[in-house]
């Protein structure tokens, strides 16, 4: 069975994104509509070019909206896939996943607003809500542009009402080390 988890919502970038659209839009319209109306055939091409470029800007903020809105963590018996925003994308076997901890990191404000890493090893993705730390066996190469980082830790918020469901079904699937399986091309190596 696959069990799907929302990130928490990014009201904090969405409400200036969307107050931003539609503060252009406005001036825009009530500075190029004169020209249409009342202007030469030169000065109404021009204003039709400036509307063109209004949609296109309003086309992106709205594909850009509905990725804040995407992302999620689902769970089903051999994968955990991971899509934040339009971001990364990874799918993680389950067998990899060693270790499920709560953790409270300092300072806060790192991991409120959205997307963070350390470059090294760690991942960590959060409109806020409390976090959860999941730690692989093995890295795990994931692309965040424009690098691509062999992450062992991710850091997750859920929405807050998904929280305690969502550690419940990372602990039900992880394994302890020992349990875990070395991969098939570490085991013909050795």
């Amino acid at each position: 069975m696959t069990r799907r988890f929302r990130f928490a919502d990014a009201f904090w970038f969405r409400v200036p994104l969307k107050t931003v659209v539609v503060g252009l839009c406005v001036f825009a319209i009530l500075t190029l509509w004169p020209a249409v109306r009342h202007g030469s055939a030169d000065d109404q091409g021009r204003a039709l070019f400036g509307f063109a470029v209004l949609g296109g800007f309003v086309l992106l903020a709205s594909v850009f909206t509905v990725a804040v809105n995407d992302s999620y963590v689902e769970i089903d018996g051999k994968t955990l896939r991971i899509r934040f925003e339009a971001f990364f994308n990874v799918n993680v076997p389950v067998r990899d996943i060693v270790g499920v901890t709560e953790i409270d990191p300092q300072p806060r404000w790192r991991y409120r607003f959205g997307l963070s890493t350390n470059f090294e090893d760690r991942i960590s993705c959060s409109h806020g809500g409390r976090l959860v730390e999941i730690e692989l066996a093995r890295p795990c190469s994931t692309r965040l542009w424009p690098r691509r980082i062999a992450v062992r830790r991710f850091w997750f918020a859920v929405r807050e009402h998904e929280h305690d469901e969502f550690v419940a079904a990372l602990r039900s699937i992880a394994r302890a080390p020992a349990e875990v399986t070395p991969a098939p091309e570490t085991a013909r190596a050795a």
